[in-house]
């Protein structure tokens, strides 16, 4: 899902570029707010275990698709947290030529600021319809596999879109890079379940969810996190 250099229009990169960095200024602000010093090895993990997934890539031309995280981020540390982990994990790899430093508000937008609110809104809610009927365990896993698939797949539309700026680019192709990340969605919820299920035996506190969680206070953010509000000091 990483977009290189010299395809996308100028004027659209800029404009992403200013949101991206909007939101990662916030989600700073946001993390830094509720700073715990526990908090920082859980990320350091998690950032080597997401940067390793996304380095396997499929070729889905002009574009790569690869497994993401991001709603397995915002699961555990909240969407601010997961936000801050993409944003330096796409950064390092556009250093090294995986995806592009002009593209990395487009690509941060696409996989940090959409797919961490979206993948962690959909989990939210899936995750609290589940919990009526089965234990909390169980249903951070089937919520969290399920909205990272939905998000794979909505995340891939969104650049479908953002692609339609490209000469040549149209709706057969839009619809072709949505279809293959269907397949790539469903490696994103298996390898989700995956990850999710360590974590859940061996560390069940680093998942905000839980009731357990030392990092609980990184997913209190409310549905409205799109709202102004959230710019305020």
């Amino acid at each position: 899902m990483h977009v290189p250099d010299g395809i996308l229009p100028i004027w659209l990169l800029a404009i992403l570029y200013v949101v991206s960095g909007l939101m990662l200024y916030i989600s700073v602000k946001r993390i830094n707010k509720r700073f715990d010093d526990r908090l920082v090895p859980y990320m350091g993990v998690l950032a080597a275990v997401i940067f390793a997934a996304q380095l396997v890539n499929f070729p889905v031309p002009p574009s790569s698709g690869h497994l993401v995280g991001s709603t397995l981020l915002a699961v555990m540390l909240g969407p601010w947290g997961g936000m801050l982990i993409i944003g330096m994990v796409l950064f390092v790899q556009a250093l090294y030529g995986d995806g592009g430093l002009l593209t990395y508000g487009l690509n941060f937008f696409n996989m940090g600021v959409f797919s961490c609110i979206i993948g962690w809104a959909l989990a939210l809610v899936l995750f609290k319809g589940l919990k009526r009927i089965t234990d909390e365990k169980k249903s951070v896993l089937v919520s969290t596999s399920i909205a990272s698939f939905i998000t794979t797949v909505l995340a891939a539309f969104v650049l479908g879109l953002e692609l339609l700026t490209v000469p040549g680019f149209g709706f057969t192709a839009l619809s072709a890079i949505t279809i293959v990340h269907v397949f790539i969605g469903i490696g994103e919820a298996v390898l989700t379940f995956v990850i999710l299920l360590y974590f859940v035996k061996a560390k069940p506190q680093v998942i905000s969810f839980l009731k357990e969680s030392e990092v609980s206070e990184m997913a209190s953010v409310p549905i409205s996190v799109l709202a102004p509000p959230l710019m305020e000091e």
